[in-house]
C-alpha cells in the first residue's frame, strides 16, 4: 500500500492543522459523520441521563483529528492482516461513542473497556440497536487499574485522550503492553499548553520514557511547526470569544476568593498522537 493512503497521518507527533485538508482526512471524516449520525439516530434507546460526557464528539475540538488519525491507521491494519481469524481490537477508555462502531464495520471485533458502570450500561444497549457490520462490539468494566484480558491476548489497542487523565499511567500502559500481541498501540492525549492543563511538561516528560520502555514508534514523530498545531482554544475571536475570557477571569477572581491559586493563562490544549508496537 502507498505511503498516500493516510497522507500525513503516517506520522506520529503534535496534530497539526494542515493535517485537515488532505483529502484521506476529507474521506475519513464523511465516513466516521455518517456512522455518528446513525448512531445519534438511536441515543434515545440507548443513553442514560446522568452519562456526562459530549454526545457529539466527532466534532469536538480534538476528536476531528483524533478519530480519523486512529481510524485510518485500524483501516490499514486491517487491510494489510493476513491471519486466520480477525484481529481484536480494545477500546482502551472507550465511553458511550460511535467510535467502536465505526471500527467494527471494518470488521473487527471490539472490545470496549471502562471504569464507568454507566458506561457499561449505555453501550450494551447500544449493542443490541446500533449496526455493527462485518464485526461486533463488546463491553467489559475494567477495575484497579487492570485490562480484564490474558497476556497477549489482543492484536491492537486504542486510547484517545484517555491516559493522561490517569493518574497512575505508567501502570496502564504496562497493562497494554501485557495484554497485547504483537500488533499497534494507537494513542493520542491532550497537551496542556499553559503548564497545568492535563499533560503538562512534568508529566509529558514522565510519560514518554513510561511508553517507551514497552513500545516503539512505528512512524518517526514529525514535529509540525508551532503555528501549524490543532489547539483547543484559537481562535478566540469575536463575541464568543469575549464571553469565554470574561468567564475564565472571573472564574480566577472566586479561586483568589477561596484562598486558591488562580490560573495565571488562558487554558489550551494541542494533541499529540503515535503509532506504536512492543518493543522486543
Amino acid at each position: 500500500m502507498s505511503m498516500e493512503h493516510l497522507g500525513s497521518f503516517m506520522r506520529s507527533g503534535m496534530a497539526a492543522r494542515t493535517d485537515l485538508q488532505t483529502p484521506e482526512y476529507g474521506a475519513i471524516f464523511r465516513l466516521l459523520e455518517e456512522v455518528q449520525g446513525e448512531f445519534l439516530a438511536h441515543e434515545t434507546e440507548f443513553r442514560s441521563p446522568e452519562y456526562r460526557w459530549p454526545r457529539d464528539p466527532l466534532h469536538n475540538w480534538s476528536r476531528v483529528w483524533e478519530y480519523p488519525y486512529a481510524y485510518g491507521h485500524l483501516r490499514r491494519y486491517h487491510e494489510e492482516w493476513r491471519g486466520a481469524e480477525q484481529p481484536l481490537v480494545v477500546d482502551l477508555g472507550s465511553g458511550v461513542t460511535f467510535f467502536p462502531f465505526a471500527v467494527a464495520r471494518l470488521g473487527y471485533p471490539v472490545l470496549c473497556l471502562d471504569v464507568d458502570p454507566v458506561c457499561e450500561t449505555d453501550l450494551r444497549r447500544a449493542v443490541e440497536i446500533v449496526p455493527q457490520g462485518a464485526g461486533r462490539v463488546e463491553v467489559a468494566l475494567m477495575e484497579d487499574g487492570r485490562l480484564p484480558m490474558a497476556n497477549e491476548s489482543t492484536d491492537a489497542v486504542y486510547c484517545i485522550s484517555v491516559l493522561e487523565h490517569i493518574p497512575d499511567f505508567g501502570k496502564t500502559i504496562a497493562e497494554v503492553a501485557r495484554v497485547l500481541r504483537p500488533g499497534l498501540f494507537i494513542l493520542t492525549v491532550d497537551i496542556g499548553m499553559c503548564g497545568w492543563l492535563e499533560i503538562g511538561a512534568e508529566r509529558y516528560y514522565a510519560m514518554r520514557p513510561a511508553l517507551e520502555h514497552e513500545f516503539q514508534m512505528v512512524y518517526p514523530e514529525v514535529m509540525p511547526h508551532p503555528q501549524d498545531f490543532i489547539m483547543q482554544n484559537e481562535p478566540l475571536a469575536g463575541w464568543r470569544g469575549v464571553l469565554r475570557l470574561a468567564k475564565f477571569r472571573v472564574r480566577q477572581d472566586l479561586r483568589r476568593l477561596r484562598g486558591r491559586t488562580p490560573y495565571q493563562h488562558y487554558p489550551n490544549l494541542g494533541v499529540w498522537g503515535a503509532v506504536m508496537e512492543r518493543s522486543g
